[in-house]
């Protein structure tokens, strides 16, 4: 990814007490990979494909076992590591990467059911800055980039942690690793965010508008 692009906001949805703690404290919990991939599927947390190593995806063919032929139509096979170590942040990022120009910006409503309300983040590079303060200061490896989408029947080859399947896509993310041997959650206090950020309610979320 050699283009360079803007970010102008960042959401981060979830429960009212807990974008309050974000807000006012800066408490930043970094969920682990693990947890993603062990919750249920149910398209929009939950993702069994989370840690997935590789996907082999063959044309139609044939097999035998025990002399008798077998034809299928395709092959579907993703590889994943037994455990993923490591710690993910999601974002919702409003950016010229998931969003071409202004008048092709919307918020799908399925964001929703991530929680009753969000932090706006309007200062996104003073957010991160402050978040990777705190994870130099611990002395943890980290990396941030924007989500990639792909289709899972299509794709043949390594799938890294910085790819997600595009029925995902509606949810612009962008994200933060933690590269820690460890399958424990992460909490970070980064400091009051009343400076960068400000609380709403998600019903309102469909209204937000960009303006060129």
């Amino acid at each position: 990814m050699n283009r360079k692009y803007t970010i102008l906001m960042f959401l981060k949805f979830g429960h009212n007490d807990h974008i309050i703690d974000l807000f006012e404290n800066g408490t930043v919990h970094i969920n682990p990979i693990q947890y993603f991939r062990e919750i249920e599927e149910d398209g929009f947390r939950g993702d069994s494909y989370e840690g997935v190593k590789s996907i082999a995806n063959s044309l139609p063919g044939h097999f035998e076992i025990a002399g008798n032929k077998i034809d299928y139509l395709s092959i579907h096979l993703p590889l994943s590591h037994d455990k993923v170590y490591g710690n993910i942040y999601s974002l919702y990022c409003v950016s010229s990467y998931g969003f071409e120009t202004p008048s092709d910006f919307f918020v799908d409503e399925r964001v929703k059911s991530f929680g009753s309300h969000f932090l706006l983040i309007k200062q996104p590079g003073e957010f991160l800055k402050r978040i990777e303060y705190k994870l130099n200061q611990l002395k943890l490896n980290h990396r941030f980039g924007f989500v990639e989408y792909y289709n899972r029947f299509e794709v043949n080859g390594p799938i890294h942690l910085f790819q997600k399947q595009d029925k995902y896509e509606y949810q612009k993310e962008f994200r933060i690793y933690v590269n820690r041997k460890e399958t424990l959650p992460l909490a970070l206090s980064i400091g009051n965010l009343s400076d960068i950020a400000e609380i709403h309610s998600s019903d309102i979320v469909s209204t937000i508008e960009l303006r060129k």
